[in-house]
């Protein structure tokens, strides 16, 4: 059956992970902030009160993952998808229709209820149970796809805002985010074996009988939610997450340093296009020399990001460009790295479980990010502060990753 479809199944299961990445990510989260300034106004509340809308929209879908994760091996891949699209889809639309900010924090959890089918967890379980070889690099082509969403997206939103009204733009953003999600409605399946094929690049699990003792012992030891793992995993999870936060704060930066808000807003691009492609490099560095060592690359790189914007800050415009673009890395690890990680340190059989603890975790440190260091900007007057706790989480997750790398080597030791 594999020779006579040839690759197109996993074709099309890779395009429809692009697309409910772009949906949920690209569209839903990444997006929405262009909505902010108007709807606050309109509604006579502060921006951040109408922001929270969104914040919880993103810690719903983050705590609903370990549910998700159970029901996707319970009813069919593609009905998931389709429900959760109209509820994240007709919660947005429905924000066109409402004046009172309190509607808009419902529908906010209503739309994150939605999007735990076709975010994040759901996109790279997918990939992980449909590609053996290539996994990493399939995991940053379908995770590019949420920067490059947010790029084609946010101003697109932006100018159907300023021609049409908020209002439409809900209806748009809506409709979109639902399009996006559709192919996985009919091609989305949980697993290759339901439609009678194995992993790209692996066997079928009914043809695998003669796995050695060996083979199914490492299995087994890398599926149990081993405690120190987790903890460590975890701890750097929330860590980088809310070092994210820093390139929202990109306008405000330059400003800061004595630079146009527009050129701000360009860093803003640059970072967005340093994201789509570190996304694609950490999963192709991650095939060749493996997760902990990629995303020390990435870590490695953004560091230097952030020392530049210390040391360099207010420079030639081109200078900060290429600060911010290399500053687009912290994506690549919060993004696919951890993903991959998590796939090293558990396991494919008990990934999911595993990564719906992280999106929690990514919830956490998302959330809080952008309003820490705005209260650190209040408190000291700058963003050299936020930058130097960066730098220094940077560091702190360099030694984790050290530290994580020598249990996984030691416990696969232990089972050799």
């Amino acid at each position: 059956m594999s020779a006579k479809r040839g690759n197109l199944p996993y074709l099309l299961i890779l395009i429809c992970c692009c697309l409910m990445a772009a949906s949920a990510v690209g569209v839903y989260t990444n997006s929405v902030g262009v909505f902010y300034t108007k709807v606050s106004a309109d509604l006579g509340v502060g921006r951040g009160a109408f922001a929270l809308h969104a914040t919880l929209c993103a810690l719903t879908a983050g705590f609903l993952c370990p549910l998700a994760a159970r029901i996707m091996r319970r009813y069919p891949m593609r009905l998931l998808i389709l429900a959760g699209s109209v509820l994240a889809g007709g919660a947005t639309v429905l924000m066109s229709l409402t004046s009172n900010i309190y509607v808009f924090y419902l529908l906010g959890i209503i739309r994150g209820v939605g999007m735990t089918t076709f975010s994040l967890m759901p996109v790279t379980t997918l990939v992980n149970n449909w590609f053996k070889e290539k996994h990493g690099l399939a995991v940053g082509i379908a995770l590019s796809f949420s920067g490059i969403a947010g790029a084609v997206f946010s101003p697109l939103f932006s100018s159907l805002i300023e021609s049409y009204g908020w209002r439409t733009s809900f209806v748009w953003m809506g409709v979109i985010g639902f399009l996006l999600t559709v192919p996985g409605m009919f091609f989305a399946h949980y697993e290759p074996e339901a439609i009678g094929l194995p992993a790209y690049g692996g066997v079928l699990k009914t043809e695998n009988k003669a796995g050695t003792a060996v083979d199914q012992r490492k299995e087994a030891k890398g599926a149990k939610l081993y405690l120190p793992a987790l903890i460590l995993l975890s701890l750097m999870t929330v860590l980088h997450t809310s070092v994210t936060g820093i390139a929202q704060h990109f306008p405000g930066m330059a400003e800061w340093m004595g630079m146009s808000a527009a050129v701000g807003a360009a860093m803003v691009s640059a970072g967005m296009i340093g994201n789509i492609i570190s996304k694609l490099i950490i999963g192709s560095l991650s095939d060749w020399i493996g997760p902990f060592r990629a995303s020390m690359w990435m870590i490695a790189v953004n560091a230097i990001a952030l020392v530049g914007l210390l040391v360099l800050g207010g420079s030639a415009a081109w200078v900060m460009y290429a600060i911010a673009f290399l500053y687009g890395t912290v994506y690549s690890v919060g993004a696919v790295g951890i993903p991959l990680l998590t796939r090293k340190l558990f396991g494919q059989k008990n990934y999911s479980n595993a990564y719906s603890i992280m999106t929690i975790f990514t919830s956490i440190g998302s959330a809080s990010a952008l309003t820490i260091i705005g209260l650190v900007y209040d408190m000291t007057g700058g963003y050299t502060a936020a930058l130097m706790g960066g730098l220094a989480i940077d560091i702190v997750n360099f030694c984790l990753l050290i530290v994580m790398s020598r249990v996984q080597a030691g416990r696969e030791k232990n089972v050799a």
